[in-house]
């Protein structure tokens, strides 16, 4: 298990075989998306054939975070399903409000 952490931010993958899991905690905006990006860049690149990012520790998500993920999901291959689980009420509402719920699959 690998970690990264700012100071509002914390990311960790876990992988079993070819399925990585990322876990997040805290806030996902201008001062952490891009070592949430780099985070989520460095699993990609572990050529995961499914990922899942569990974001039920995640308080906030803007327009910056957003980003990471569509970032994150042309950096992986389209069969390559990239699973949201647990998020918040409002997380998930930003991913729908912006059309962006079609390129993830929620649990």
């Amino acid at each position: 298990m690998t970690a990264g952490e700012t100071s509002a931010l914390t990311v960790c993958d876990q992988w079993a075989g070819r399925t990585a899991t990322v876990t997040v905690r805290g806030e996902i905006d201008a001062a952490t998306a891009d070592a949430f990006h780099e985070r989520l860049a460095a699993v990609a690149g572990g050529g995961p054939t499914r990922l899942v990012i569990d974001l039920a520790g995640v308080e906030f998500l803007d327009s910056a975070g957003l980003r990471a993920f569509v970032r994150l999901r042309k950096a992986l291959p389209r069969d390559c399903p990239i699973i949201l689980r647990s998020p918040h009420r409002r997380t998930r509402q930003v991913f729908d409000l912006t059309g962006l719920a079609t390129a993830f699959e929620f649990e």
